[in-house]
């Protein structure tokens, strides 16, 4: 036995009157339907972080620098000109 909210349970009777089947056979349908998505879902393998992080370290939260970081990159003889052959590498 299965409680539906009024709307479900009409929605229910007229398409089943309308495929000239049983409720029960379309609420099998769907629960059918339902249990194969959810099978196909790939399930996360918490596992796979496991050792993602070799040494622990102090943290770093880049955003907070993003100016400097920039400045240090885009300054004249920087990273930037570095890799687009404006400097000589380091």
């Amino acid at each position: 036995m299965m409680y539906l909210p009024e709307e479900m349970h009409a929605y229910l009777a007229e398409e089943a009157e309308r495929r000239g089947v049983s409720m029960a056979e379309i609420a099998r349908e769907a629960i059918g339907e339902y249990r194969t998505r959810a099978e196909a879902v790939p399930q996360l393998n918490l596992d796979a972080f496991i050792g993602i992080i070799d040494e622990p370290g102090p943290r770093t939260d880049d955003s907070e620098h993003v100016d400097e970081l920039l400045d240090e990159y885009y300054k004249v003889g920087g990273k930037w000109d570095q890799e687009h052959g404006f400097a000589d590498p380091d």
